[in-house]
């Protein structure tokens, strides 16, 4: 739960990292991916790495790197066309996909007191975003790809946990950037997009990107999968709207409403109940375990 935690500060701050630079979407995830992705092979070099990339890792790495670039094509766009509050409100609707879908796949059953708390959260993130003033930021089309966007990042997110019973968190996250990072890169090139001249403060803001929400985030995530339920994550991931706000306000002196403050202390609060009263899950990291000494 304090991977998840972390991730969940992560990726509320790199929302509003996002929006700040110049590129455009799509060159944005490209930077974002290869800047990680030739660091990350190199720690794959080593003998003890190279001998767990086999059959099961490219298949989940393949499957996992799909459903991923599409999210991070969705997500980096509609953060362009839209604004941070829109993409992050239809952003919070996926605990209810999740809710649906981790008991037929995981055996995973919500508690009566998860789902209420869970309809709390959902009154606060609202607050959150529906309390701020947006300026004319959002589109239609923006908004129509991030609910878009709510679909592929579920799909990725489940398919994530699964994959986590077979192979190491790591392999996973180094296998499945690669080959999103050759699709979004062949989109890219495909629409002509123009991959300007970053300032260099915007260099710096790539790599923080790159480093930080974009690979330590996901590896906290996927190896958070062995160890807590898919709807119990979910629902932690209800806070990113209320950091991203709050970045929002330390970054880009965007005002904060006693409204946004107010849905910020419901949703953290719920947060709070729900990992409270969920049970200990019984996940035993088969991979991991067998690697122990």
């Amino acid at each position: 739960m304090a991977a998840v935690a972390l991730t969940v500060l992560m990726w509320g701050m790199s929302a509003v990292a996002i929006k700040a630079v110049s590129t455009g979407g799509l060159v944005t995830a490209t930077y974002r991916l290869w800047i990680a992705v030739p660091a990350m092979w190199l720690t794959m070099l080593a003998p003890g790495l190279r001998r767990r990339l086999d059959a099961r890792w490219a298949r989940a790495s393949l499957i996992g790197g799909l459903l991923f670039s599409i999210h991070q094509i969705l997500y980096f766009v509609s953060l362009k066309m839209t604004s941070v509050a829109n993409v992050t409100i239809i952003g919070a609707l996926q605990p209810a996909l999740v809710l649906l879908m981790a008991g037929p796949m995981f055996g995973e059953a919500a508690t009566r007191q998860s789902i209420l708390w869970s309809a709390i959260a959902f009154v606060g993130t609202a607050l959150v975003v529906l309390g701020g003033t947006h300026d004319g930021a959002s589109s239609l089309l923006g908004d129509v790809l991030a609910f878009i966007n709510l679909f592929a990042f579920t799909a990725y997110f489940l398919a994530s946990k699964r994959f986590r019973a077979d192979v190491h968190a790591w392999d996973y996250v180094v296998g499945m950037t690669t080959v999103s990072g050759v699709v979004i890169v062949a989109v890219t090139l495909a629409t002509r997009q123009e991959f300007g001249s970053p300032a260099p403060w915007e260099w710096a803001v790539l790599a923080g990107i790159a480093i930080f929400p974009g690979t330590l985030g996901h590896v906290l995530t996927n190896w958070a999968h062995a160890h807590v339920p898919a709807f119990v994550s979910s629902m932690i991931l209800l806070a990113v709207p209320v950091i991203a706000t709050a970045a929002a306000w330390m970054l880009v002196d965007e005002r904060i409403t006693g409204l946004q403050l107010a849905g910020g202390a419901v949703v953290l609060g719920a947060i709070a109940k729900i990992v409270q009263t969920s049970r200990r899950p019984r996940v035993i990291d088969a991979v991991e375990a067998s690697s122990m000494p």
